[in-house]
């Protein structure tokens, strides 16, 4: 039956087997037999629709029974919809080899989940043990798949063709397994799709760890029609998205120097993106479900364990976890993804920019939700590959070529969460074996690779601007692995080189302090607004009497609005300690420091600090104490702290304070005020405490500059003056896009948010900006001449 893998899917498989161990029978059996391929596509047959079979009648109705229940039958026949003769529902009904891979561990299948039921109260031992026998059953089966897939392969060409044009098949009519829903009219049964996967692995494992015959994987197979057959195509409503957006075309036939090793490899690379990808989103799903029924239920003063809609989705997970998460299956994908990783190393940039994009978003996905879902099966297992595919394609040199931003930031949380050791992140469930690197003496792959030494810190000051397009809450996760990836870098003498380097590139740094600035204002002024409205509600809940006054409607509106609040201070403030951390240790290093300094910088990061500093010890700093605020990421101390080593850092900068001088944002008593409180709860070094609390004499000081020099030029020509701030320029530019002059850090800070003219809007970029000698004498020398004038 396919509901499971009982002695009878055994039975017919075991004996197809022994009846294909001859050469003459298994060529028999794929050509003589009427069903062993789906009819082609074009075919009048492909396109007839197959009803399935009405329920059969009860045993032991009477007749008028019997009667009622065939028109009950035909009144629901809509619902159980047919399928077409060439469908993925017809590959397994209707085919011999797709008879034999449906049967397995089916999610949906109320026997199998029944295995699992009220398992929330139930012991772990209990859960072992069904999971154990469970799989006990599948691995014999699918030995006995394996073994039925080799007899034909091994029979000679023309059943191994066959087979292989199976194969072929059953990617084809499953393409729209990948999709976001599923539908199953077209779609075989996940259990299909994985026990093909399965087979295919096996078919590979000769190759994945055999450095002569993996060389005879040929990449140019996804660019050949003729080989793939359409289920790698760049055309249609089913096109492969390729890495390269243009991506060159072979530059000559392909020709390989052995057609099956390829064809077996990449067809499983193809059946692992319709099936295991698929089946770990679906995991990720009923986790999530399982975790909110659970929660729900403490919430309404209910047991979680007992739940029953808990123990529901608890079950099917656990069912999915019997087939994806079974170690000599996890084993087999893993070693796949890092077989993979290394053909991207090694082939040409064109070969790489053919490449599907699909490969390295899976692989991605593999090994991160392996990482989190059974990390204890990738012990020993080999990812290194996968850590140097990664860190290659996020360089500099290959940054064009990953254009989705959603798979680059992947890319990033693979490194975070695979191969930052464990000191340097909450999670240490991955085993040391991940991350270390064998061929120097276990150290980690973050500091022993060379291509990492030199590029990732870089690289990765550019993904944390990148991953601003990704979605709005899974950007702040993104950036909170990224800046403890950097902190790690940074504290690592194999990467100060790279840091170094940063300095020297000043475009890019811009992009990132900007990037860095915007997003902290952001934060602080959210987290800041919710953490008042989830105070608000504190005290109602609190006032049980005003709270049971309520209608009960409204309560429920308040604590879904709490609750969505929680959640968002939680993601928001665990982002912004870690950027306030991160500001803090960049500018301990002179170079980096000297960047923020630039007249297009230093504006934005003086009224930057500020402005936070304003949101913790200013006046609404009471309505901030909530109840719990840990639970928040709620740390005001560490925040200060954080802050005011900060303004420490730049506190004997004349610039930085010539700028606080400047700011409409700067106020004394507040820096008064945030210095007493360090003092008091001792938050800072007797050094930073010093540089902080000078700040204010050092500010009051550039004040007295800042007043004369507005004084001198308060009677400047207009032309010397920014027309958008109406202020004497510094470093005038011309605009060649509306032949207008600006300060060069007023049009700079535009542009780094808003590519366009000012003026006429339109494009406009940092480079094409002209430089104004002549404005710049003629401004220079009318300055001088005030000055001259202003000492006689």
């Amino acid at each position: 039956a396919a509901g499971g893998t009982g002695d009878g899917p055994l039975l017919l498989v075991s004996a197809l087997t022994a009846l294909c161990q001859g050469s003459k029978a298994a060529a028999a059996v794929v050509a003589s037999h009427p069903t062993f391929l789906l009819p082609p596509p074009d075919s009048p047959q492909a396109a007839e629709r197959v009803a399935p079979p009405p329920p059969a009648v009860p045993a032991g109705s009477t007749a008028q029974q019997a009667q009622l229940y065939r028109m009950m039958a035909a009144m629901t026949q809509g619902a159980r919809r047919g399928y077409a003769r060439r469908s993925g529902p017809a590959l397994e009904h209707h085919t011999v080899l797709g008879r034999a891979m449906r049967m397995g561990v089916p999610a949906d299948d109320a026997a199998v989940v029944g295995t699992f039921a009220n398992m929330g109260t139930r012991s772990k031992k209990d859960s072992d043990h069904a999971t154990g026998g469970l799989r006990s059953q599948l691995g014999v089966y699918q030995v006995a798949l394996n073994g039925l897939i080799k007899a034909l392969i091994t029979a000679g060409p023309g059943p191994r063709g066959r087979v292989m044009d199976w194969y072929r098949d059953a990617f084809l009519v499953n393409v729209g397994a990948s999709a976001m829903r599923v539908d199953r009219s077209k779609v075989s049964k996940q259990t299909t799709l994985l026990n093909i996967t399965a087979t295919l692995l096996k078919l590979c494992e000769p190759f994945l760890t055999n450095e002569k015959k993996g060389a005879l994987i040929d990449p140019d197979f996804v660019s050949a029609p003729e080989a793939h057959g359409g289920i790698y195509t760049a055309e249609g409503d089913d096109a492969v998205t390729r890495l390269a957006e243009n991506p060159p075309p072979l530059s000559a036939p392909y020709s390989p120097k052995n057609s099956f090793i390829p064809q077996c490899f990449f067809f499983a690379a193809r059946s692992i993106h319709l099936s295991i990808i698929p089946a770990l989103d679906m995991h990720k799903q009923l986790q999530r479900h399982s975790s909110r029924m659970y929660h729900r239920a403490e919430e309404r003063g209910d047991s979680g364990r007992t739940d029953p809609e808990f123990n529901q989705f608890l079950a099917r997970t656990l069912t999915l976890e019997v087939t994806i998460f079974a170690p000599e299956f996890v084993t087999d994908y893993m070693t796949f993804c890092n077989t993979t990783s290394g053909l991207l190393l090694r082939i040409s940039d064109d070969q790489l920019a053919r490449m599907p994009e699909h490969f390295i978003n899976d692989i991605c996905d593999c090994v991160t939700m392996v990482s989190y879902g059974m990390p204890d099966s990738m012990r020993g297992a080999d990812v290194g590959d996968v850590f140097k595919m990664v860190v290659k394609l996020l360089s500099p040199a290959q940054a064009k070529l990953v254009r989705n931003y959603n798979l680059r930031a992947k890319l990033g949380d693979v490194l975070h969460d695979l191969y930052l050791p464990p000191k340097s992140r909450r999670r240490d469930a991955v085993p040391s074996s991940v991350y270390s690197d064998p061929t120097t003496g276990g150290q980690p792959y973050l500091l022993s690779d060379k291509l990492a030494q030199e590029t990732l810190a870089p690289s990765l000051l550019l993904l944390y601007g990148e991953v601003e397009h990704t979605g709005y809450y899974e950007k702040m996760t993104h950036r909170y692995k990224i800046s403890e990836l950097l902190r790690f870098l940074w504290e690592s003498s194999e990467h100060r080189s790279a840091f170094s380097k940063i300095s020297q590139d000043k475009d890019s740094f811009i992009k990132f302090a900007n990037g860095l600035m915007n997003e902290t204002n952001h934060q602080i002024a959210e987290a800041m607004e919710k953490l008042m409205e989830i105070r608000r509600v504190q005290v109602q809940m609190a006032n049980t009497q005003e709270w049971a006054s309520i209608p009960e409607d409204q309560r429920e509106t308040i604590e879904e609005r709490h609750s969505e609040n929680e959640d968002n201070v939680k993601n928001t403030l665990q982002t912004l300690n870690k950027t306030l951390e991160m500001l803090g240790w960049l500018n301990t290093d002179d170079d980096i420091r000297r960047l923020f300094l630039l007249d297009e910088m230093v504006s934005r990061l003086v009224n930057m600090l500020f402005y936070v500093l304003q949101k913790l010890v200013g006046a609404k700093g009471l309505e901030l104490k909530v109840d719990n605020p840990e639970t928040y990421n709620f740390k005001p101390k560490d925040m200060l702290r954080d802050l005011c080593t900060i303004f420490a850092n730049f506190a004997q900068s004349p610039e930085f304070c010539t700028e606080c001088a400047r700011s409409g944002y700067y106020d004394a008593e507040l820096v008064l005020k945030a210095a007493k409180t360090c003092r008091k709860f001792n938050l800072l070094t007797p050094e930073n405490m010093k540089s902080f609390e000078a700040l204010s004499v050092s500010v009051e000081a550039a004040s007295k500059e800042v007043e004369d020099l507005d004084e001198l030029t308060a009677d400047a020509p207009e032309e010397f003056l920014d027309p958008l701030l109406m202020t004497f320029m510094k470093d005038p530019v011309l605009l060649p896009t509306s032949d207008k002059y600006m300060d060069r850090s007023t049009i700079t800070q535009h542009l780094l948010n808003d590519p366009t003219d000012p003026f006429n809007r339109k494009d406009l970029t940092i480079d094409m900006i002209q430089p104004a000698p002549e404005l710049k004498e003629r401004m220079d020398a009318w300055l001088d001449e005030k000055r001259k004038a202003a000492k006689k």
